[in-house]
């Protein structure tokens, strides 16, 4: 299973953003092994409908 987090950076130690529409990008973490990719949030800028076009 793979765990993702809505981030300020592409990066494992980055902090949260609460803000899972608006975040820079999603860190997409194996909780088994720790590897992680960083995903940039291309909905970040979007007028309306930022989280749930991030979410799709």
């Amino acid at each position: 299973m793979k765990i993702a987090v809505s981030a300020a950076a592409p990066e494992l130690d980055a902090k949260v953003d609460p803000r899972f529409g608006r975040c820079q990008c999603f860190v997409i973490v194996d909780p088994e092994t720790m590897e992680f990719e960083g995903v940039p949030n291309e909905s970040m800028a979007a007028g309306g409908g930022a989280g749930v076009a991030a979410a799709q």
